[in-house]
């Protein structure tokens, strides 16, 4: 005799790991948000090119002066360097290193966002970079060492309002 449910109960044996996959920790996320931004700042304090007390006008469009206020702010901040950093005369590797640090940052920031239960971000305009291109030009390394300055100064301050972050 055959014994058609025996399929049936192997099936269902199989899923049974299943029922015990738990969701991550808002915490989990807010750690490794946290550390990342550590990476980063680490990472610009390896490529400091100049002194960091350097004014370069033209730049004012760069946040970094206060920090972040919430999720969006965040995610808009690091979209605006992810788009400096691409012109940055950088090496290739620390460069690259740098855009792939921000870009997972900005997903870690939006799936913290879904555990808060916020709307998903827009898509973002491109954020207008002034003159960047210009100043590229004429002084690339002075450009580059006052946007990495401003980068550092917003990854402080997300670090320090992933600290208090209970809402969007």
């Amino acid at each position: 005799m055959r014994c058609p449910g025996l399929p049936l109960c192997g099936l269902l044996w199989l899923g049974l790991p299943l029922l015990y996959g738990r969701p991550v920790k808002i915490d989990k996320v807010k750690a490794d948000a946290k550390n990342l931004t550590r990476t980063l700042i680490a990472r610009i304090q390896e490529l400091q090119l100049l002194p960091v007390n350097l004014k370069v006008s033209g730049l004012d469009f760069l946040p970094g002066e206060r920090p972040p206020e919430s999720l969006e702010a965040m995610d808009a901040t690091l979209q605006v360097f992810q788009r400096v950093l691409a012109g940055l005369p950088l090496d290739a590797v620390p460069g690259a290193q740098l855009a792939n640090d921000m870009e997972n940052l900005r997903s870690l920031l939006r799936l913290l966002g879904a555990h808060l239960g916020c709307a998903p971000p827009a898509a973002p305009a491109a954020p207008a970079l002034g003159n960047l291109t210009d100043l590229l030009a004429e002084a690339p390394y002075s450009a580059a060492a006052v946007a990495l300055d401003r980068l550092h100064k917003s990854l402080h301050g997300i670090t320090k309002h992933l600290d208090q972050l209970r809402c969007c």
